[in-house]
């Protein structure tokens, strides 16, 4: 249980309630006239909508992301899907850490609930979060980038690169082109490293963690071992179902 002053809440309210503070911050954020563009405006359902389909990552949007949302709205959106994608908590414990300070039990105990951890003295963990999706972005960005500048512009396609790295990576399926992916229907560069980035995203920080350590301690975790078995033939048969259909279509 965590206390706030007089109320008394388990873990998982506690999650629920910080969710819930993200969406409403980033709803009165995109609210503001300085995010959307000149001529375009915001009901509060259009961005209370927006708020929460960016923090749970789902991809679902009632205007065009590009076309609609100003930059300063597109930076919210993209705040909120890294929030969603990596977890809250792990933002609120990374800035303890950052500031060097104590983190109380009760606080350990919450980032063990919300990052799965077996034990509150695994919270180190976080750093290596930050760290890794930082680096697998960026460098997603930066692959990007030469094809996205080449298209979009060096400073367009810069922007481009990075809001669709950090979609990809945390599956929110947001885009800036307003028909996803389709334009890139025959550039499988792209379409390789966003896959890359998306199935990254997907394994979870517990699997790279073991990913990483493995050669430390030649081992993996039951965990780790469902989630890339089960990734794997999930992965395969899919494509093969759409092999056949699409050949059988044909």
């Amino acid at each position: 249980m965590i206390t706030f002053g007089r109320y008394r809440l388990s873990f998982s309210k506690a999650l629920t309630f910080g969710f819930l503070i993200v969406i409403a911050i980033g709803t009165l954020l995109l609210m503001l006239p300085i995010a959307v563009k000149p001529g375009e405006n915001s009901s509060f359902m259009t961005a209370f909508f927006t708020a929460t389909s960016a923090t749970c990552v789902t991809g679902l949007t009632l205007v065009d992301t590009a076309t609609h949302w100003s930059l300063f709205g597109q930076l919210v959106i993209t705040a909120l899907i890294e929030i969603g994608g990596l977890g809250f908590m792990t933002f609120a414990i990374m800035m303890f850490l950052f500031a060097r300070q104590k983190i109380r039990l009760s606080a350990r105990l919450l980032a063990q609930e919300s990052l799965n951890l077996q034990s509150p003295a695994q919270i180190t963990i976080v750093n290596l979060i930050v760290g890794l999706s930082l680096i697998i972005q960026v460098l997603g960005a930066l692959l990007l980038w030469p094809d996205f500048g080449r298209r979009f512009g060096l400073v367009k396609g810069l922007w481009y690169s990075i809001f669709h790295s950090i979609s990809a990576f945390c599956n929110a399926g947001f885009d800036l082109f307003g028909n996803s992916l389709a334009l890139f229907a025959d550039d499988t560069y792209v379409l390789f490293i966003m896959a890359v980035l998306i199935i990254a995203g997907s394994f979870g920080f517990l699997v790279w963690r073991d990913l990483l350590l493995y050669r430390k301690k030649h081992r993996l975790s039951l965990h780790t071992s469902l989630a890339l078995s089960t990734g794997a033939i999930i992965l395969i048969l899919s494509l093969m179902s759409y092999l056949l259909t699409e050949d059988n279509l044909a």
